[in-house]
């Protein structure tokens, strides 16, 4: 008996992990790399070099949203519509992964968004999110190799 529950926890635990593999290559890497920048602001303050967005995004259909966003503890990417005075988060990756990339197909108005940091405060985890702003959804959220992607967007004064 001890040992089934031995084997049956071990697998257990190989299936959490392996759900959770990061990959080096997927459709939303691609995405994310052909998308434009969305050039964030470097924070005044005690930590200089964690990045901010505040932007103004014209869409297709001529509306504008508002893209904000913090790379801080419990930042995330969030999307304000004006019209409806809707504020909904984009992406939101929880403790110790915050958001470092932010960028927009204009072609299409989807948002990606790069989260890294120390997952659990453990491990360093990279998350790649696929946002679709007119139709208020989160459409993917990848966990990737952080060397699989470009060099972030370059920061504002």
């Amino acid at each position: 008996m001890e040992f089934s529950k031995a084997v049956l926890f071990d697998l257990a635990l190989l299936g959490l992990v392996g759900c959770n593999r990061a990959v080096s290559y997927a459709p939303i890497i691609d995405q994310y790399n052909a998308a434009t920048c969305i050039s964030p602001s470097l924070m005044p303050g005690p930590n200089p070099a964690s990045r901010e967005w505040n932007a103004k995004i014209l869409l297709l259909d001529g509306s504008q949203v508002f893209v904000t966003g913090a790379q801080m503890p419990g930042g995330r990417i969030d999307i304000r519509y004006p019209k409806s005075g809707e504020n909904v988060v984009a992406a939101d990756a929880g403790d110790y992964i915050y958001p470092s990339d932010v960028r927009l197909n204009p072609q299409n108005d989807d948002l990606y968004v790069k989260a890294s940091g120390l997952g659990g405060g453990i491990w360093f985890e990279t998350w790649l999110f696929e946002y679709d702003i007119r139709a208020q959804r989160l459409l993917k959220r990848q966990k990737v190799v952080d060397k699989a992607l470009p060099t972030e967007c370059t920061a504002v004064q």
